[in-house]
């Protein structure tokens, strides 16, 4: 039921993609190749977590402030991504390396001919560019140039995929109020998220960035330069011929240094934003939401 578990966290994950027959995959990745077979959903979903986590660089020293709203991300999956090289496992002889589909790779089995006529099965990954994710996010402030954003999500599915929980919070502090004669606006962040399903996957994700802004009439162009770190863990028992294997992967996301630059539209409270990260996993985040008390950035 564990392996059924996984599959149904991937079809959420992927809105519905087609099925796959994941217990074919778990049998056959239970070693290194699962976890080549499963890095780039560490590295999408590490990259997707720590995206559109602001939309201005702007913070009150002392006084209300209020966002609330939803983020929208999209990380796309590079081609070199949705392939790796893999070699038969278990008796199967000769052990030649191949090419075969990741996680997020070609949907088709790649079949290799063994001795006496054996055949080793590679399964198909899901045929995705890109992987979405969407969460509710807070941020209220502020006291002494300081505000908290938050990111929370609980809920029950059903026995198979079990309880999905997702906690983060971040600071940031203004720099800007300490440099009145700046143009800019600037603000230093520090954020951390985990997301969990179960007791299946657990993935965890931080990231600390300095932030930049400037307001031109209803616009707001924004910037930011982060380093993160995401890790992915899947612990789960697949049962097959031989019994029961204990499956557990911990996987860290390749994204390191990220780049992020971006657009508000100030429509009065209705902020409309979006932008694109630069790193060896790009991201594109849309956020919607209601902005109250937000200070008057630095303008035109």
């Amino acid at each position: 039921m564990k392996a059924l578990s996984l599959f149904l966290f991937l079809s959420i994950l992927t809105l519905g993609t087609k099925a796959q027959d994941i217990e074919e995959i778990i049998s056959k990745y239970t070693s290194e190749n699962g976890k080549e077979f499963l890095l780039p959903l560490a590295d999408c979903m590490g990259a997707d977590f720590n995206s559109g986590l602001f939309h201005s660089a702007s913070i009150k020293k002392m006084g209300f402030q209020l966002y609330i709203g939803i983020v929208t991300s999209a990380a796309f999956v590079p081609d070199k991504r949705r392939t790796f090289t893999a070699v038969p496992e278990g008796f199967f002889e000769p052990k030649t390396p191949v090419e075969v589909p990741t996680i997020f790779g070609p949907s088709e089995n790649v079949v290799v001919n063994g001795n006496g006529g054996t055949q080793y099965v590679f399964p198909g990954g899901l045929n995705l560019k890109y992987l979405p994710l969407a969460v509710p996010q807070l941020t209220v402030g502020s006291v002494f140039g300081t505000d908290l954003t938050t990111r929370l999500l609980f809920t029950d599915t059903n026995e198979d995929i079990g309880r999905i929980k997702l906690l983060g919070f971040g600071l940031r502090h203004s720099i800007s109020q300490y440099l009145p004669d700046l143009p800019v606006d600037l603000a230093a962040g520090v954020y951390w998220q985990q997301f969990t399903i179960g007791d299946i996957i657990s993935a965890a994700n931080w990231l600390g960035n300095v932030q930049t802004s400037y307001r031109a009439s209803i616009f707001t162009f924004y910037g930011a330069l982060g380093y993160e770190k995401s890790v992915l863990d899947l612990d789960y028992t697949f049962t097959g011929t031989d019994g029961d294997t204990h499956v557990k992967f911990d996987l860290a996301g390749s994204n390191n240094i990220r780049f992020t630059a971006g657009l508000t539209f100030n429509l009065g409270p209705v902020k409309l934003n979006a932008d694109y990260n630069f790193a060896s996993q790009s991201v594109l985040s849309v956020g919607l939401g209601l902005g109250i008390g937000e200070n008057a950035e630095k303008k035109l």
